[in-house]
């Protein structure tokens, strides 16, 4: 009984350590892949989480995998076949939620036409006038979703300029749009590609239309696109926690059950 508490506080203590320092090393990791982003950015303020969502999800790969060793030592050195079944049941029932949870996470990103309604769902739609220009960013704070392009629909023919906060600082009032980042003639429809930019606030311009007796208005929609961490690596990994608990779960059933015939506990 003494060999088997010593494996025990043994076991605990390493464990605490080692997650200890995986707690240290996802701090540092995570501030350091944050900062070191081409993308980070304080005015405008942008914290890109892309690479880190990257990092925290193998790092929790590799806990859940530890998580399996360390039960795997537990369950062998235990000597209560009560203990062993209530071990084995309790780690059973997490691995079905977690298994469950990465199941719908897989679905919804993989399902045809789902990352695509999210997308959709995050799309900004709004409205410029001469004199009253848009403001937008081109990157949500978190660095998840990028604006590709723009669409715009004029009630009059008009034209429409796309500047950034620098040339709005640089030049005052209407002289910025004699210097845009991008152009073009709404007729009444007008795309504008927004790839090529970096991140910055942007404004949409809008030219006074020579038709006379009408208000030009521009409404336009920001058309976002989700980063290939989301639409990709997570539902991959998603998969990868469901095979592992579910691989887990039939290790475990056999061993299970035959600790039930002998536990007090049913």
């Amino acid at each position: 009984m003494l060999e088997g508490e010593a494996y025990w506080g043994r076991i605990r203590s390493i464990k605490r350590k080692l997650y200890a320092l995986e707690i240290v090393l996802i701090i540092v990791m995570s501030i350091f892949l944050v900062v070191s982003s081409k993308n980070f950015s304080m005015s405008p303020f942008l914290l890109p989480c892309d690479q880190l969502l990257w990092f925290l999800l193998v790092m929790l790969l590799i806990i859940a995998v530890e998580g399996f060793i360390f039960r795997v030592m537990q369950l062998q050195i235990a000597k209560s076949d009560s203990i062993k079944y209530i071990m084995a049941s309790n780690s059973m029932k997490r691995a079905v939620v977690i298994a469950i949870i990465a199941s719908i996470v897989a679905v919804l990103l993989l399902l045809p036409g789902a990352a695509q309604g999210i997308e959709d769902s995050l799309s900004y739609r709004g409205a410029a006038t001469p004199g009253n220009p848009a403001r937008f960013q081109n990157m949500d704070l978190f660095g998840m979703s990028t604006v590709i392009s723009i669409t715009i629909h004029c009630n009059t023919p008009t034209e429409i300029y796309i500047v950034n906060q620098f040339l709005v600082d640089l030049y005052p009032g209407d002289s910025v749009m004699e210097h845009p980042l991008s152009d073009g003639f709404a007729d009444p429809d007008l795309e504008i590609d927004m790839k090529p930019f970096a991140y910055s606030n942007y404004y949409l311009f809008v030219k006074e239309s020579n038709v006379t007796g009408n208000l030009t208005r521009a409404d336009f929609v920001l058309n976002v696109d989700l980063t290939g961490t989301i639409t990709t690596v997570l539902p991959i990994v998603a998969i990868v926690f469901v095979a592992a608990n579910a691989i887990w779960v039939e290790y475990l059933y056999p061993f299970r059950k035959k600790c039930r015939t002998k536990s007090i506990y049913k």
